[in-house]
């Protein structure tokens, strides 16, 4: 028992070889899962009763009320279900559109193809934006010299960014957790040497807002003020276009919505715990108040906010040191 005990703490049985037959295995396994929703599949509907997709029906619901003219419509709880409701079935569960109103571009965007095609161009794309990250950020691990032609480099990367779970769980529930890797791990890959670029893709990655909460203070501590002045550019440039786009009203809308995901979604987690990995969603599934819950999640921000704060004054402070 010892000698496999050892075997384990020394990570020798993790072999090259075994980490291709896992990954492959794991893919497989995740093909013919998804091969069966489909081939099972009612229409737009699998078999469990949800449309194909699931989250990403919610984007291309909000999209047609876009191509409809009414870009407000998607902010009201009852008519977005009302809406997937027309387009996958009665008995379609809820899908809330959570997003502000600047991401109405490419609901709407998507929403000018059947859906299927939708689903199929919003995968493609966002996966293959997640790979060239990944790949651009092995790439910047190489030495100087190796890094015009990594010939060294095998696509063994490829089969572990594919089949890692939160990949997979990205491309069968049609969620965005791939765009939000794709600009957050570019912005990281190119921050100390295009700083107007990562600012745009961290500005961009305002359609998720609980996102780049710790963003702008890390930009400020570490004295990044060009990304920090070019992300702030990109989020009022994407709110101007949605006004100009939408008209003011669509903004009254979305923070009339903002109760019903802070009250069902967050308070009540209606949409379940397990989706929210955060304090906050650790202490109410866990039997916590609301107000505690609230003050324990502050609490982790002050105190998370207060270390990458000290933790990039002190990087700073050693690299600016002279050498003895």
């Amino acid at each position: 028992m010892e000698e496999v005990r050892d075997v384990l703490r020394s990570g020798a049985w993790l072999t090259r070889e075994r980490v291709r037959l896992i990954t492959i295995a794991v893919l497989v396994a995740s093909a013919a899962g998804s091969l069966y929703l489909v081939a099972t599949a009612d229409g737009l509907v699998d078999v469990e009763g949800r449309p194909l997709g699931t989250d990403f029906s919610d984007v291309y619901a909000a999209g047609t009320y876009v191509r409809d003219g009414n870009p407000q419509a998607p902010f009201d709880p009852a008519l977005q279900h009302a809406r997937e409701q027309d387009l996958f079935g009665a008995a379609t569960p809820f899908y809330g559109w959570h997003y502000p109103p600047f991401f109405l571009f490419v609901a709407a965007a998507l929403a000018l193809l059947p859906y299927g095609v939708a689903l199929a161009v919003w995968q493609t794309i966002r996966l293959g934006l997640y790979l060239i990250v990944i790949r651009v950020i092995l790439i910047s691990s190489l030495p100087a010299a190796q890094r015009p032609k990594p010939a060294g480099m095998t696509a063994d990367w490829l089969l572990l960014a594919v089949a890692f779970p939160a990949a997979l769980i990205n491309i069968g529930h049609g969620q965005n957790g791939f765009l939000t890797a794709a600009l957050f791990g570019g912005a990281l890959v190119v921050l100390d040497r295009r700083p107007l670029l990562p600012g745009t893709l961290f500005g961009l990655l305002a359609y998720k807002p609980q996102v780049g909460v710790m963003i702008p203070l890390v930009l400020a501590a570490s004295g990044r003020w060009r990304p920090f002045a070019a992300a702030a550019a990109t989020v009022v440039v994407l709110a101007l276009a949605a006004t100009v786009v939408f008209g003011p009203h669509v903004w009254q809308a979305f923070l009339a919505s903002t109760r019903f995901t802070r009250v069902v979604a967050l308070e009540q987690g209606d949409s379940g715990w397990y989706k929210i990995q955060s304090v906050f969603a650790w202490a109410r599934m866990w039997g916590a108040s609301v107000p505690l819950a609230y003050a324990l999640q502050g609490a982790t921000v002050v105190g998370v906010g207060a270390a990458l704060v000290w933790l990039w004054r002190s990087a700073a402070t050693r690299h600016q040191a002279p050498e003895c």
